[in-house]
């Protein structure tokens, strides 16, 4: 039986943490990544949002002045 020296050993764990690292920084990078779309998908939603309210108030402002001028124009005959 043949027993590894040290140094053959060590070179092998750091060869194991080495891809264990590579691995992490992988994954590290996916995830901020997706971080990213999120954001990206958060920002895309606020300005929809902020467009949809802005509609809204329009559409609500002009049934407002509909109504206010049929009542006046009520109101005169």
């Amino acid at each position: 039986m043949n027993v590894p020296s040290v140094e053959s050993r060590v070179a092998a764990l750091e060869a194991i943490v080495e891809q264990i690292s590579h691995r992490l920084n992988t994954i590290d990078n996916r995830l901020n990544n997706i971080d990213n779309r999120f954001t990206n998908i958060e920002n895309r939603i606020n300005s929809n949002f902020k467009w949809l309210v802005g509609l809204l108030t329009t559409v609500l402002i002009a049934n407002i002045g509909t109504a206010v001028t049929i009542i006046l124009t009520l109101s005169k005959s």
